[in-house]
């Protein structure tokens, strides 16, 4: 009974994610302040704010997934414009 137990709650964190990997995508520098962007699945994005130098800017790392909504099809446009009539 534990094995199972074990992957189910496995396949529920792969199914509904709180962190997920995320890739050093770009290094700014903005009016002297240093930005590292990074991207992960589904338009994830983050923004690291290094204190000295790029050099602290990881390659990867686990930051917070932000999901994205999915977008209305044309029946949830239309119900929302005959709604606000």
């Amino acid at each position: 009974m534990i094995p199972v137990l074990v992957v189910s709650m496995t396949l529920a964190g792969l199914l509904d994610p709180e962190t997920v990997t995320c890739h050093l995508w770009k290094r700014l520098d903005v009016h002297g302040t240093k930005h590292c962007i990074y991207r992960g699945p589904n338009k994830t994005f983050y923004t690291h704010f290094p204190t000295n130098s790029f050099r602290e800017c990881v390659k990867t790392f686990q930051c917070p997934y932000s999901r994205k909504a999915k977008k209305p099809s044309i029946h949830e446009i239309l119900r929302g414009i005959q709604q606000g009539f």
